[in-house]
């Protein structure tokens, strides 16, 4: 409820049809950049989006959100059954999903992930492509899961909010050191916490207004880890699902919050 109290009376940006087209080209830009980088590169998923962001900040500052919406769509797992008429669909989608959703959720870390997680899962309801359904087990590195998700999500905000980097920038940056580093480190369960990383880092780029010091964060992303820990085995490879943990961990964060002050202030009145 605390997040939908907040959703605009009217719309606020362009409603043109150039606005919508200009948002689906970026968008899907984002997502073949990546897809190209991840798979035919082979850096991989993390990496790949991570370097599209950083780029797309700095040459298109102006449409680097869209641009990293986009790239998390081009996430999406080679396990995956699909072709790159999926992948154009799904940054087609994401896009549409971009322009509709603009002014809904604002300053919500995680916002853009789950948009591009919810045009994979139109494209695998509607098609033949199947997301992974694997067994996986993350409980017994979860002290680590946990650990690096608080350090990455107050990380990113701090690169973001005060050292006023922006979060497409910060994330971004926090993403790839995370996608390099672990790996090169030859550190256990290095793939896995690179994931968490970047979900995380997705908590820190929520706004002051969302997330408004250290501590909210900090919640947010515990929050997060348990999520990650425990949404292991659904919806496996589909882009954007580190997005919409974060995401689903800000709100809730702050439900949770509004919740505690409700309560607080009732018991006093009482």
């Amino acid at each position: 409820w605390e997040a939908f109290r907040e959703l605009p009376p009217k719309p606020s940006s362009d409603v043109s049809l150039m606005g919508y087209v200009t948002s689906v080209v970026w968008v899907s830009a984002g997502t073949l950049t990546a897809y190209f980088v991840s798979i035919y590169l082979g850096l991989g998923a993390i990496v790949a989006a991570a370097l599209v962001g950083l780029v797309g900040a700095a040459l298109v500052k102006d449409h680097a959100v869209e641009i990293y919406c986009g790239a998390f769509v081009g996430m999406v797992s080679p396990d995956v059954l699909h072709d790159l008429g999926h992948i154009v669909l799904a940054g087609v989608i994401a896009g549409t999903l971009y322009f509709i959703a603009r002014d809904v959720f604002e300053g919500y870390g995680g916002k853009l992930g789950a948009i591009a997680f919810s045009s994979w899962i139109i494209v695998s309801t509607s098609s033949r492509c199947e997301l992974i359904d694997v067994l996986l087990e993350f409980r017994h590195f979860g002290i680590s899961i946990m650990l690096f998700s608080l350090a990455s999500a107050v990380l990113t905000y701090a690169l973001s909010i005060r050292l006023k980097n922006g979060p497409v920038v910060a994330s971004s940056l926090v993403s790839l050191l995370g996608g390099l580093l672990l790996p090169a480190f030859r550190a256990e369960n290095a793939a896995e916490l690179a994931a968490v990383v970047m979900a995380a880092s997705f908590v820190g780029m929520s706004s002051r207004e969302k997330l408004r010091s250290e501590k909210a964060v900090l919640f947010s992303a515990l929050i997060m880890g348990i999520m990650f820990i425990y949404s292991a085995n659904h919806f496996g490879g589909a882009g954007g699902k580190l997005g919409t943990l974060a995401f689903g961990s800000v709100v809730s964060s702050r439900g949770l919050v509004s919740l505690g002050k409700m309560i607080i202030r009732k018991r006093a009145i009482n």
